[in-house]
């Protein structure tokens, strides 16, 4: 019986000597058994690594109205959501990352601080006291990252961005835009106008947050300091620059490449001694050498007519709307959501847009299934968009508008080139950075934002949201190649729709039902 008693003894010391061993040593300090149905304490693999590779510490405050949020129970239980990931986050940062929560109660130093941030503050709380639900990040370096309200109905992108923010602090420089171009971008003078012309709106927002610099078209390398290679409407690129940014591509470098079948922006030069050349030119840009070796299909002279997204145009003053085939508003299931640049954009407007055809591209922007196509010399001489309708005929296919390239793609320089050492020349790139663009205009001020004087200055309002895709691309393009791997997350909320529906049943069109379920989940009070 004795020494029945004393091997129990040795064994319950073997364990706890084993337990603290394990504690201390931290073996088992990230593992964890995540039961939730859509795996949401589970970080992506790519904000893992950012994490880990923190570089100086980081301060995280979660700014949180506890009392003013007493009766509203979404935001409520939206903090928990964000405050399980915070704190897995900082389980992974070696120590790197702090996380504090702070309620920035009314006439407290806290609630000052909130404001300097620059935090939003809601008058929805008890009594209409303002309610913060902010997230402010610094550096050792004084930086600063901010999110100034998290709003529950972006959960799914909740990850990604405390990501980006976390990547931004840890690599606060500038990042640098190369921008190659055939097509004119940038502010000029028109001789021919005699007036100065300003810079594409775009640009005017990229030079905002980052170091932007124009290339050449016949430059023939690309410096490594370019974070993102922007490459617009290609027209005869010599094999030298051709291969600079093939190159570029296959040290793994990031581009985003806007080509078109019939560019609606690009402005050709009148011939006085031949009024039709105008008319007659080509407006399309290509890169077939290239995509060639992407094992990406493009035809330069194809377009996309599709009845489900055509846009009304006003040809001129006084003149009817009409609908337009070749030029498309997209929206709602054009857009995949499950790519994060997607988010939250209602409309994509484009012109006389070209599509890819590849097994190595994973779309971003489709077609509708009654899109059909043509060619761009049915638009050259077009007078009446109507006449589009004749003989249309949908073809029941999404054809990819934009997209990213995936898997494997071989350099289109596999022999080298005239004074390159063929040993120099990088064959393939297994994970690339390629995003690809079969439309221009998408990038031009007359798609997407108008401008009024307002006493002697100008002033731009949007009126669909290609600025804001280019602005989210760009974001993701020129963070760390972890961070264009995260994709959206699956949503905790779980609400009875059918109660929802019970309580508005007055509310009877679909649409309609679904603006009120959508509104739902941003209730400011009990009722």
């Amino acid at each position: 019986m004795k020494l029945h008693s004393t091997k129990i003894l040795i064994l319950i010391a073997i364990f706890l000597l084993g337990s603290i061993i394990i504690s201390q040593s931290g073996i088992f300090s990230h593992t964890r058994l995540d039961l939730t149905e859509n795996k949401l304490l589970t970080l992506n693999e790519g904000t893992i690594n950012i994490l880990k590779n923190i570089d100086e510490s980081i301060h995280l405050k979660l700014y949180f109205s506890d009392e003013a949020t007493h009766n509203i129970p979404i935001l409520r239980t939206y903090k928990n959501t964000v405050m399980d990931l915070l704190n897995e986050m900082q389980r992974y940062s070696n120590a790197k990352l702090e996380v504090s929560l702070i309620d920035p109660k009314i006439f407290t130093p806290e609630e000052d601080e909130a404001s300097q941030f620059g935090l939003q503050a809601l008058p929805v709380g008890d009594g209409g006291e303002n309610v913060f639900f902010g997230l402010v990040g610094e550096n050792t370096l004084d930086s600063l990252g901010i999110i100034a309200f998290l709003q529950p109905d972006r959960e799914s992108f909740l990850e990604y961005d405390i990501a980006q923010l976390i990547n931004s602090l840890n690599h606060p420089e500038k990042k640098v835009i190369g921008i190659m171009s055939s097509i004119n971008l940038q502010a000029r003078f028109d001789q021919i106008k005699g007036e100065s012309i300003p810079a594409q709106v775009f640009v005017t927002q990229l030079e905002k947050d980052y170091t932007v610099n124009n290339l050449e078209t016949t430059i023939e390398k690309i410096d490594e300091q370019i974070d993102v290679l922007m490459l617009v409407h290609p027209k005869e690129l010599s094999k030298k620059t051709l291969f600079a940014i093939d190159q570029y591509v296959m040290k793994g470098g990031r581009l985003m490449v806007f080509v078109d079948p019939f560019a609606q922006a690009e402005n050709i030069e009148p011939d006085p001694q031949n009024p039709m050349a105008a008319y007659q030119a080509d407006k399309n840009s290509d890169l077939q050498q290239l995509f060639g070796a992407w094992n990406v299909h493009y035809d330069n002279k194809k377009i996309i007519l599709d009845d489900k997204y055509a846009l009304n145009i006003q040809r001129h003053q006084g003149a009817r709307p009409t609908r337009h085939l070749a030029y498309l508003a997209l929206t709602g299931e054009a857009f995949n959501k499950k790519d994060i640049i997607t988010r939250e954009l209602d409309t994509i407007n484009l012109a006389a847009i070209g599509y890819f055809e590849s097994e190595n591209i994973q779309a971003i922007l489709n077609s509708s299934e009654l899109a059909s196509t043509t060619t761009s010399e049915a638009l050259k001489f077009l007078v009446d968009p109507t006449t589009l309708f004749k003989n249309y005929k949908a073809d029941k296919q999404n054809y990819i508008i934009a997209g990213r390239l995936t898997g494997t793609i071989k350099s289109a320089f596999q022999d080298s080139i005239d004074g390159v050492d063929k040993s120099s020349v990088i064959l393939e790139n297994t994970d690339p950075k390629v995003v690809l663009f079969a439309d221009v205009d998408i990038l031009f001020d007359q798609m997407w934002v108008s401008s009024q004087n307002f006493f002697g200055r100008k002033v731009y309002s949007a009126f669909a949201d290609n600025g804001n895709m280019i602005t989210n691309l760009l974001d993701n393009m020129a963070g760390s190649p972890d961070l264009i791997n995260i994709r959206g997350r699956k949503n905790s909320a779980r609400p009875f729709l059918k109660v929802l529906e019970l309580q508005k049943p007055q509310i009877k069109s679909s649409e309609n039902r679904k603006m009120y379920l959508n509104s739902a989940c941003v209730k400011q009070k009990k009722n």
